[in-house]
């Protein structure tokens, strides 16, 4: 019953007539017929219908009377298996209206004679009716509804089969006649026992369509059918047949088919139809036990006998006469056999086994009848049967027979559990009985375990023991393995078994047999059982037991039991555990070694098989698989593992070499298993142990070539191909070789040994005898095992893993790097060899074309010596296997790596100081690793440039079409991903290859030259490509929506042109119009292919329209602006050009259109005029204290280019096409006008975001040119848009300078040519209006003053691109000479930047160094205070560090200033403004416009000025705020406590004391319920936690070990609180406490200690933070926060260190600054790294402060006895050329600069090593800042350098001062410098408004000193040198290294 109805059906193996080209092609049309759309398929079954005219009675002539021809026979064959595809259930009737007549005459169908009826197997009658009543029951079993129609077919068929043998019967005919009447009878007959057999084949398959009582019909006919007088007539018939010698044509034939049949055993005759009818009736009786659904998955004997409970259906009255007659049938048949079982001792084989095939049939059916229904079969009945059947010999050696009596009794003990007893002695009895057959046992044994498992555990051990004691000594000539105890040492299995080993051995079983074979064979038919039943348990206890079991007979029976224990152990190993698995390997492994030493070739051999067995049957996923691995990896390093010694015998050599070799095939086979890694094993260990298991090889002289490895080079060859190299990927990251240290590379090193090893090398490389005679051993065996591994890799077709061995360090030497040249020279030798004498050269040219493409990869290595290996390899490749370059693999890799090398070289232009290491290509499958010198970038480039175009020329000049097609190929696929789209080296290196004429093609290159003029194939190549693209995209566009099909010409074709463009332009007009919908109205994403692929249809419709199609171009241009990015405006511009190209009518529309979309995105703010495009100050917005991002400005970088993007390639396009169409129509003329000045006033509401600065300038640049060459335009008109012009470009300077923003230094160069550009046209345009003419003023102020500043903006950029090179920066500065311009040229252009705008004006005083400059916008702000109000920045000029006198009225206009910076903000707070009404209320308004996240940072600035508050006003602002924020509240408080007191043991009040008292008990009568209890419980959370350390004082002097448990004591008893948090990280709440993190801290007089706490983070600002703890808290008091768990928040572990006793307000002051530093490198997306941690300080003397995560002090390096920090960088990252140790030293530089910069500014002193970190990615970070601005330790200036440059800090960043890292350090340090100048005042006022804190850093000039610092009275130019003189000062200064001599000396800091 277990089929599958799809598969079923004769292929082309099965019925040798489908071999015949017209059956297959027959059958092709069938099957693809039931597959075509509807109304397709229904014609092509109609022509195979046609086919068949005998389908269609005539006359009522009888249609078996007409002869089947051969082609009407294919048909029926080929409709046949189209039926099970047949879906709709009209087609199917259809069908089987056909095939039924033919089904109904089947017994007597005569077929027309032919020679190819013989390739029809078994015969066209058989067949013919398999195929007819298969293919009608599948379309009654698929389509119920033809149910009775299939029925009456298959019925008529049995009733015509019937009457055909009533018929026969009634005619008696004479079997002595020979005339022609017997012999029709005859062949008839013969006909009608065939077409019965497969009718009865067809429907035992198909039993499930019948119902009950239809099963039963179908039995009884059947039955009726083969009655006694059938079967008589068949024997005689067939009898007369074979024995016949009639020349009749027909007779002969059936005499062919006669010894057909009985050679494939099925013996024609009256036994083989009552089996095909006891099959029948096995299916019919199995559908009464089990359902069809299970039936076909698995037999009926599984089913009854699975572990699942099997649940009997359910019966009725039709059934229980069906199984009557099926019990009934079955005695019959039985008795038959019965009666004839002498008369079949006497037939030939194929008779008996057709006997046992119907008697197991037999048996079969009536087990089902007794499960179903025991009442109508007796189990009895048949017990008694299978006992007569196993107790006969002959019987039991049929398989067949054997295996259903066998597992029948399993399932008469399950359902007849009495019987089970008895039958777990009988079978155990017959396991050991002689001469069964290996297949037969596992039955028995599976039908053994299974009546035991019934009966209990202890039965299954019983079982086992009683099997296992047969297996004794006995005398004979075979020789056991040994006779000791095979446990003892080796195995011992015992202690698995628990509880099973304490069972007695069984009973004993008799054991007669004679013959020391038939004994063996006995033997090893008990060892088999006892493995099959352990299995079949899936018991690892039992498992265990019969591995012991069988192990402990080693030895004690004979030789030959014991190679069966071995072999079928090896099975059992594989269910086992892994304990019981690792003892046999190493029972294995004694075996293998005594019989190698005992030359016993029958154990090795049967060790082996059994090692291989194991191999083969693990697969990768399984436990057991690395624990074979392992073992045979380490088995293979310890063969010889002998000392060094002089004395070592060659035989023990030899001997290790056999067993090594004895290892090889299993660890082949296990490495070759399937997996879809690329290697055996990622493990280090494993790889480790490959390694030195090849060293091993190599070490014993194991190769292809030696009289032990001859036997194995196959397996040696597998293994190499799934072996890593030996030497490991990241070598080239180590800077140190391990070879001369590994111990199997120096095993066997003496003296004759050396010499051996040598000489065996300088035989495989004698090129290399110089070199190799003076190498070590170790070296020397090295290269003996990579050349053995790489040259066996080369023969199985790899060569690329030779580049590998070029990473390893010892290769420096000249020696080492020459004989591993020569290495990879005999590998490439080997491997060209063997490709090109390949006997699978089918698939030869993509594998070598994939090892070519390695090779390319391999020529942009870091390494040099790597690139020229590889190289060289590829040169040997394509010079003896150029069509290897033919290939798509490897040609696109080379293409793609070309593009990969030139895009690395461009990042130091895109992404300046970004080191990006890693590259890869999926469409070449290619991937590298770079480094970070961009020197050997260019030089790699260059090389492969160079080397490829060699390469590819060659090819081309031998296979000019194939390559260039490829070339075409690879053009056609792009993508938009890369930095500037479709340009890339690799795709211009294409077009250039393309162009080439080739050396074959002799009469182009016959051509002469002409002058300079050079011909090339460009033309024909592009003519090529184009005509590619029209078929290559034609009308197989994907099916995006259903809606767009007929637009998109799927379900149409037109018919006309005209008509065809009329109806595209209607239907075109409503998809474009849905599609625009969709982006601009429903705002839904559409991908670009989708829109590629309308709007290409829409332009195709415009390029041939004759009409104006209004409608479809306001689509074409619509939709690209309604999505309006990058992608889609490209798209957009490259269908615009197409259409105006092709149909020069459209050009005005479109234009049109264009205008007046961009009017619309000017108008609704979108792109580079959104809102959404701000670069705000960065004291404007929220300060973090967190390391530096690089992502988070890369992210700000992207969204800006986004907006920016699409109006910068729009205006790209309207400036080339003004250019081209300036002559044209003066409507677009005017058309350009108005779109240029909608856009100059656009720019007038702009941001001034840096980014968008190219866009600006470049709608000056149009502007000017419109200007200039425009026409149309009267002198007001032209007046009026020059005079806009000049506004606009002005409006940008209003802004206060900016630098760039990111690396991308091809920006800032565009940006300054630009500017030039910009110049150089205003310089053209000068003479228009240059004076006042009617009533049209002069322009000349406003162009001189844009003049000027176009020059000042170039300088400063060309200062920021070039910070260093003096002579480059000269390209960009086009004359300029970078100085200030003088007094009177400022003065002359003042007044008019006033009256243009006041911020130019006032930004001027930015720009310009100028005291008078100065003076002279501060008196424009006097008299015209009003037009300033929307400049903050004025108020700097106009009111400055204090309240002048000459200021009284304009105070009143600070009622609606724009507001300031928050710092700037409270400064207004300090005496100096003198109380001033109206500036407090400003600075109160200033103050409130700003959202607590930004002000939170300056609660110490805010708290000190509460000093100056007489009237309350700062007072009022903090109560407010801390009413809605807690955290804000929490930190003043601290903060107010912490500066309550002068000292740090609060004795000495600070005059604010009681102002901070007032304002604190204010603040907390001011909580609510919920905050006052939050406040209380962090509070005294936080008291808890400090007041530890005040505990540990006692405890000072006391050992470390007793400090750390008073602290973990003291944690233990503190009680966590919901919602409380510490406040160095008021964004997270405290979630645990790491009971034993404390560690105390080294401390003379106090106790500060350290202890880690779990934080879980808000990723939202300070007030998503305060939103969070007010639900935590409001949750608190029912201690549910399930609340705030939300995706935003996230966890981490946070180390603390709390100080008591200490004061660090200064720290909190100098990290507040460090802060505000890196929100200014941010603003400037400058790539430099700080690390602000928190620092808080809460109590005179006490704070708490952020650990550095994952990161480690300069003197703990030095204390570990690092001799330096390169050095550590060395040993912590790898070698220099390592992508780990250059990442490390780009972080080291970018945070070093920031660092440096810093330090100098704030004059950080006492930068010992103590207090300088090194974090686990390579920052340098700085601590400790108790000594910075004015003050030094013990108050001598030691350090006198401006900061911290020592000669190992250098050494980090390449050792010298021309390395390309010192130099990013360099110029990092200058852009930080110059980007913190533009905040200078600002940073003074966070230093200025602490002053009266006290704090000891304060001097009077300090303020004053850090103004200077910042050199503001010099040029960006003077100020760019003069940081570079800091740095070289720094670097040369002696007083770094004796401050850190005397920190040595003093304190033991080592550096």
């Amino acid at each position: 019953m277990g089929r599958s109805r799809h598969i079923q059906w004769p292929t082309a193996t099965d019925n040798p007539s489908l071999q015949r080209l017209r059956g297959k092609a027959l059958q092709k049309i069938a099957l693809l017929s039931t597959t075509k759309a509807e109304g397709s398929h229904k014609l092509d079954l109609e022509k195979l219908y046609n086919c068949c005219p005998s389908g269609v009675t005539q006359n009522g002539q009888d249609l078996s009377q007409s002869p089947i021809d051969l082609w009407e026979l294919d048909t029926l064959f080929a409709l046949c298996r189209a039926a099970p595809l047949l879906e709709d259930v009209e087609t199917a009737q259809r069908l089987l209206k056909q095939l039924k007549p033919y089904l109904l005459e089947a017994p007597t169908q005569a077929i027309a004679p032919s020679p190819f009826l013989q390739s029809i197997d078994p015969s066209p009658w058989e067949a013919l009716t398999y195929d007819l009543g298969s293919a009608v029951l599948e379309i009654g079993i698929r389509h119920r509804v033809l149910h009775h129609y299939v029925i009456d077919c298959t019925l008529g068929y049995l009733r015509n089969c019937l009457r055909a043998v009533n018929s026969a019967s009634a005619k008696s005919p004479d079997s002595d006649s020979t005339g022609d009447v017997s012999i029709e009878e005859t062949v008839g007959i013969a006909a009608l026992t065939v077409s019965l057999l497969g009718f009865l084949e067809a429907v035992s398959l198909y039993i499930d369509f019948y119902d009950v009582s239809e099963r039963l019909d179908l039995v009884n006919l059947v039955r009726q059918i083969l009655d006694e007088n059938l079967m008589v007539s068949v024997e005689g018939v067939f009898s007369s047949i074979r024995t016949s010698e009639s020349t009749n044509r027909a007779l002969l034939d059936w005499k062919s088919y006669a010894r057909r049949y009985a050679v494939a055993g099925r013996p024609l005759g009256a036994m083989l139809l009552q089996r095909g009818f006891m099959r029948l009736l096995v299916s019919c009786s199995s559908l009464e036990v089990s359902d069809a659904e299970q039936l076909r998955k698995t037999d009926i004997f599984e089913i009854l006998t699975s572990d699942k409970e099997f649940i009997l259906r359910e019966h009725h009255d039709a059934s229980t006469a069906l199984l009557e007659v099926l019990s009934e049938v079955s005695i019959e048949s039985m008795r038959l056999l019965e009666d004839g079982s002498d008369y079949l001792q006497l037939g030939s084989a194929w008779q008996q086994r057709l006997a046992f095939a119907v008697k197991a049939y037999t048996l079969n059916t009536f087990l089902n009848c007794m499960v179903a229904d025991e009442d109508i079969a007796d189990a009895d009945v048949l017990m008694l049967w299978l006992d007569n059947t196993m107790a006969d010999p002959v019987q039991m050696a049929d398989d067949t027979l054997a295996r259903v009596v066998l597992k029948s009794m399993a399932v008469v003990a399950k359902f007849s559990p009495a019987i089970a007893s008895s039958l777990s002695r009988s079978l155990p009895r017959y396991i050991v009985q002689g001469g069964i057959k290996g297949a037969t046992v596992l039955v028995a044994a599976r039908s053994l375990t299974f009546i035991l498992r019934m009966l209990s555990q202890d039965a299954v051990i019983t079982g086992l023991y009683s099997l296992g004691n047969v297996l004794s000594a006995r005398s004979g000539t075979d020789r056991a393995i040994g006779g000791a105890d095979q446990t003892n040492g080796t195995l011992n299995s015992s202690k698995n078994t628990g509880q099973y080993t304490q069972h007695s051995t069984g009973s004993a079983i008799s054991f007669t047999l004679s013959g020391e074979e038939e004994t063996a064979a006995a033997y090893g038919n008990i060892v088999r059982a006892i493995v099959t039943m352990a299995s079949i348990c899936k018991d690892d206890k039992i498992t265990a037991l019969a591995q012991s079991m069988l192990l402990q007979k080693l030895g004690r029976v004979s030789l030959a039991v014991d190679l069966h224990i071995i072999t079928e152990t090896a099975k059992l190993a594989i269910v086992g555990g892994p304990i019981d698995f690792k003892s046999l390997l190493k029972l294995y492994a004694r075996l293998g070694h005594d019989a190698v030493v005992g030359s016993d070739n029958t154990l090795l051999e049967t060790v082996r098989n059994a090692r291989l067995f194991i191999a083969k049957a693990l697969n990768h996923d399984s436990p057991l698989y690395p624990i074979y691995l392992i073992h045979l990896l380490e088995t293979i390093v310890s063969k010889g593992d002998v000392h060094e010694s002089d004395r070592t015998h060659q035989a023990d050599v030899d001997l290790a070499a056999r067993e090594i070799v004895e290892l090889i095939p299993a660890l082949a086979t296990l490495a070759s298993v399937e997996t879809d890694k690329a290697e055996i094993s990622d493990d280090e260990n494993v790889g480790r142990l490959h390694h030195e298991a090849w060293f091993n090889v190599a070490v014993h002289g194991i190769n292809p070539s030696s009289s032990f490895g001859q036997h194995c080079t196959s397996e040696l060859r597998t293994l190499a191909m799934h072996s890593r190299s030996l030497i490991a990927e990241d070598r080239a990251d180590q800077f140190e070789s391990e070879i001369e240290l590994n111990t199997v590379l120096r095993r066997g090193m003496n003296a004759p040994h050396i010499a051996e090893q040598k000489k065996r090398l300088i035989t495989l490389l004698p090129k290399c005898e110089s070199d190799i005679r003076g190498l070590s051993y170790p070296k020397v065996v090295f290269l003996s095992a990579a050349h053995l591994v790489e040259t066996l890799r080369a023969s199985a077709g790899d060569c690329s893993h030779i580049l590998t061995y070029f990473l390893e360090p010892s290769l420096n030497g000249t020696a080492m790097a020459n004989c591993m040249g020569a290495i990879a020279d005999e590998v490439m030798t080997v491997y060209l060899k063997t490709a090109l004498i390949g006997s699978h050269q089918e698939n030869a040219a993509p594998l070598i074309a994939e090892q070519l493409a390695a090779m390319f990869a391999g020529c942009c290595h870091r390494i040099l010596r790597v690139q020229q290996v590889a190289a060289s390899c590829a040169d040997k490749i394509i010079n003896q296997l150029p069509s290897s370059l033919c290939q798509r693999s490897s040609l696109f890799a080379l293409l793609e790596l070309l593009t990969i090398m030139w895009t690395s070289c461009l990042e130091a232009e895109l992404e300046e100081y970004e080191l990006k290491a890693n590259y890869s290509s999926v469409r070449g499958r290619v991937s590298v690793e770079l480094s970070d010198d961009y020197d050997l970038r260019r030089s790699t480039l260059n090389s492969l440039y160079r080397q490829a175009r060699r390469w590819v020329m060659n090819v081309i000049n031998i296979a000019p079409l194939d390559v260039k097609g490829l070339l075409q190929t690879y053009l056609s696929e792009y993508d938009d991903d890369g930095a500037y789209g479709h340009v890339s080296l690799g795709r211009s290196f294409a077009l250039e290859m393309g162009s080439i004429i080739p050396l074959s093609d002799q009469k182009l290159g016959a051509i002469d030259h002409h002058g300079e003029c050079n011909i090339n194939t460009a033309s024909d190549f592009v003519a090529q490509y184009t005509t590619r693209q029209e078929y290559r995209y034609a009308d197989v566009l994907p099916d995006y929506e259903q809606e767009w099909a007929r637009f998109l010409h799927f379900e149409r074709n037109n018919k006309g042109l005209p008509n065809g463009v009329k109806q595209d332009a209607e239907e075109g007009h409503a998809i474009l119009a849905h599609l625009e919908h969709r982006t601009s109205v429903e705002g839904k994403f559409v991908s670009i292919g989708e829109l590629r692929d309308i709007l290409r249809r829409a332009a195709a419709l415009l390029c041939r329209t004759s009409l104006d199609q209004c409608a479809i171009v306001q689509h074409l241009v619509g939709i690209p602006f309604a999505v309006f990015t990058k992608q889609s405006i490209k798209l957009g511009i490259s269908l615009w050009l197409g259409v105006i190209n092709e149909n020069p009518r459209m050009e005005p529309r479109i234009v049109a259109v264009i205008a007046e979309s961009w009017e619309k995105s000017v108008r609704t703010r979108t792109g580079v005029f959104s809102n959404k495009l701000q670069h705000p100050d960065p004291f404007y917005i929220k300060e973090e204290f967190a390391p530096s991002e690089k992502t988070l400005l890369v992210k700000k970088q992207q969204a800006a280019q986004n907006l920016i993007a699409p109006h910068l390639r729009l205006l790209q396009f309207l400036a080339s096409h003004f250019n081209a169409t300036r002559l044209n129509s003066p409507h677009s003329q005017k058309i350009f006008h108005k779109l240029i000045l909608v856009t100059l006033e656009g720019l007038k509401q702009s941001a001034g975001h840096p980014l968008a600065r190219e866009f600006h300038f470049q709608v000056i640049l149009l502007g000017l040119n419109f200007l200039r060459h425009g026409t149309g335009l009267d002198q007001a008109a032209r007046w009026r848009l020059k005079d806009t012009i000049l506004s606009a470009a002005l409006f940008w300077f209003s802004f206060a300078p900016r630098w760039s923003f990111g690396g991308n230094r091809l920006q800032i160069k565009a940006e300054v040519q630009l500017l030039a550009d910009v110049e150089a046209a205003l310089r053209a345009v000068s003479v228009l209006f240059a004076k006042t003419t009617g009533k049209l003023q002069s322009l000349a102020g406003k162009q001189d003053l844009l003049q000027l500043l176009l020059e000042d903006e170039q300088t400063r950029l060309v200062v920021w691109l070039y910070p260093l090179d003096h002579e480059r920066r000269r390209i960009f500065s086009s004359g300029h000479n970078g100085k200030v311009p003088s007094d009177a040229v400022l003065s002359s252009i003042l007044t008019t930047a006033w009256i243009e705008h006041p911020g130019l004006a006032i930004q001027l005083t930015t720009r310009f160094a100028s005291f008078k400059l100065a003076s002279d916008v501060r008196s424009l702000l006097l008299r015209f205070p009003e037009r300033a109000l929307g400049e903050p920045d004025a108020l700097q000029i106009l009111i400055g560090a204090s309240l002048p006198t000459d200021v009284s009225f304009q105070l009143k206009y600070l009622l609606y200033w724009a507001a300031v910076n928050p710092v700037t903000a409270v400064t207004y707070f300090l005496p100096e403004y003198r109380n001033d009404s109206f500036i407090i209320q400003y600075a109160m308004r200033a103050l409130e416009s700003h959202t607590v996240d930004v002000t939170f940072f300056y609660v110490p600035q805010i708290v000190q000025t509460l000093r100056y508050d007489v009237l309350g006003y700062v007072q009022r602002y903090i109560i407010e705020t801390a009413k809605f924020s807690q955290l804000f509240a929490h930190q003043i408080i601290w903060n107010m406590d912490a500066n309550a007191y002068k000292d740090e043991d609060s004795s000495i009040e600070d005059s604010l004391k009681p102002t901070l008292d007032i304002v604190r008990d204010r603040m907390i009568a001011s909580f609510s319920g919920t905050d006052k209890g939050f406040y209380e419980r962090e509070f005294l959370f936080f008291n808890e936690i400090t007041g530890i350390s005040g505990k540990l004082r006692p405890f000072i002097k006391k050992s470390k070990p007793e400090k750390k448990q008073k602290i973990e004591e003291e944690l233990r008893r503190i009680k966590l609180e919901i919602g409380v948090y510490l406040p160095s990280n008021p964004e997270g709440t405290v979630i645990g406490i790491d009971r034993k993190s404390g560690k105390p801290l080294q401390s003379h007089a106090k106790a500060p200690y350290m202890a880690t706490f779990r934080i879980k983070k808000n990723r939202g600002g300070m007030e998503s933070t305060d939103d969070m703890l007010e639900q935590t808290n409001q949750n608190g008091g029912m201690g549910d926060d399930m609340a705030v768990t939300q995706e935003n928040t996230y966890e981490v572990w946070q180390s603390a260190i709390f100080k008591v006793g200490d004061d660090c307000r200064q720290d909190v002051l100098a990290l507040q600054l460090i802060a505000a530093f890196r929100g200014i490198f941010n603003n400037v997306g400058l790539d430099v790294y700080v690390y602000p941690y928190r620092v808080t300080a809460t109590a005179p003397g006490c704070g708490v402060i952020d650990v550095l995560p994952n990161s480690i002090s300069r003197d703990m390096l030095g204390r570990e006895a690092v001799n330096g920090l390169y050095d550590y960088f060395l040993s912590k990252y790898g070698a220099e050329n390592s992508i780990k140790f250059q990442q490390a030293r780009n972080n080291f530089v970018k945070s070093m600069a920031a660092y440096s910069v810093i330090s100098y500014l704030l004059q950080f002193k006492d930068r010992h090593n103590g207090n300088i970190m090194i974090d686990d990615a390579g920052h340098i970070l700085h601590i400790d800042f108790g000594f910075c601005f004015d003050i030094a330790p013990g108050g001598v200036r030691f350090e006198r350098a401006p900061f911290k440059l020592t000669s190992e800090m250098v050494a980090v960043m390449g050792g010298s001062t021309t390395s390309q890292s010192y130099k990013w350090f360099e110029e990092l340090c200058i852009k930080a410098f110059l980007a913190s100048r533009q905040h200078t005042e600002k940073l003074c006022h966070i230093v200025v408004l602490m002053l009266g804190s006290g704090l000891p850093c304060f001097k009077p000039e300090t303020t004053t000193h850090l103004r200077q610092r910042f050199v503001l009275e010099k040029s960006e130019r003077e100020a760019a040198d003069f940081m570079r003189d800091l740095i070289k000062k720094s670097y040369s200064s002696y007083s770094t290294k004796g401050y850190d001599q005397f920190q040595l000396l003093t304190n033991g800091i080592p550096y």
